[in-house]
């Protein structure tokens, strides 16, 4: 789960482009002009997945709004930093009631095969984690891992959807949350604050020995491996040392101002394979904010058809 530290509240910083490593010569500033190395007729293409579907020059490709940008946060429109999907403000969702239970978020990525799976709620994957793969858990040395597509992913600038963990699970029950707009161990948190009146859609997965009753755990990639050190590393090829400190992971094992916090999580998130596993981590990043331990209010609600 995640760490409980957090910065002061300073304003979200603006979105800030990341040169794509592959193509050291090109940068940013070059994507929306015309591309001279195939003739003025044929523009730089700034939709190309490869790009800004990893978080690369997303200012420059006009996917993120600098914060000297018109727009605000919450629900009515805009997001943290000026931070844009290029969706729109997602589903018109109603506000969850100011009475309902507040509850707080943290974070895990583990990539065991999910307690759910077991009966056919949710899928597992193989260690490409695309493949489905019905074998043990891979953290009791089987075969079947988290699948990649369970990452939380934008539908809109102020709606989300994700999965969690959650103590004693209703396995593929959902839950609307909306965030408050104060983090649970730091009221300030400056991501928590960006949060505010952000909705998320989320479905139980998972089962968490560890996770309190007002508490979710919501699945982040990056977001810290929790008891099962080896399991990640093993099946991303990298070293455990890059993953951050096993509660919290990315955010928690970077330092500095909250702007430096932010950078330093996008450049861990190249470290993951790409697709929507990245995709996940950036979202964490851009849409989430980097919140550290968000609080939100919650509902019961049917599932969408496409969570």
């Amino acid at each position: 789960m995640g760490g409980s530290g957090g910065t002061g509240g300073a304003a979200p910083p603006p979105c800030t482009d990341v040169q794509a490593p592959d193509h050291p010569g090109e940068p940013c500033s070059q994507w929306p002009e015309w591309d001279a190395t195939k003739g003025a007729s044929e523009p730089k293409d700034c939709d190309a997945s490869w790009l800004t579907g990893a978080g690369y020059c997303l200012e420059s490709c006009g996917k993120c709004k600098s914060s000297n940008s018109s727009g605000g946060n919450g629900a009515g429109g805009g997001s943290a930093g000026g931070f844009s999907t290029g969706l729109g403000p997602g589903p018109a969702l109603p506000d969850v009631p100011t009475s309902n239970k507040v509850m707080w978020a943290s974070r895990y990525w583990d990539c065991c095969k999910p307690h759910c799976s077991t009966n056919g709620n949710i899928k597992s994957c193989g260690a490409d984690g695309v493949s489905q793969n019905g074998g043990g858990s891979a953290c009791s040395g089987g075969s079947a891992y988290t699948c990649y597509s369970q990452a939380p992913r934008a539908i809109g600038d102020n709606v989300s959807y994700g999965y969690v963990a959650v103590p004693n699970p209703q396995c593929g029950t959902c839950y609307h949350l909306q965030f408050t707009g104060t983090g649970q161990f730091n009221a300030k948190d400056p991501g928590s604050v960006a949060l505010t009146g952000k909705h998320m859609i989320v479905k139980v997965s998972n089962t968490g020995g560890d996770v309190a009753g007002n508490q979710f755990d919501m699945m982040i990639p990056g977001g810290g491996v929790g008891q099962n050190a080896n399991t990640c590393p093993n099946q991303w090829k990298v070293s455990s040392s890059d993953l951050g400190p096993v509660q919290g992971g990315f955010l928690t094992g970077c330092t500095g101002s909250y702007a430096a916090k932010r950078d330093c999580v996008r450049q861990k998130c190249m470290l993951l394979p790409d697709g929507d596993l990245r995709k996940g981590c950036i979202w964490f990043v851009d849409w989430y904010a980097a919140a550290d331990n968000p609080n939100f209010r919650y509902e019961n609600i049917q599932c969408p058809s496409d969570i």
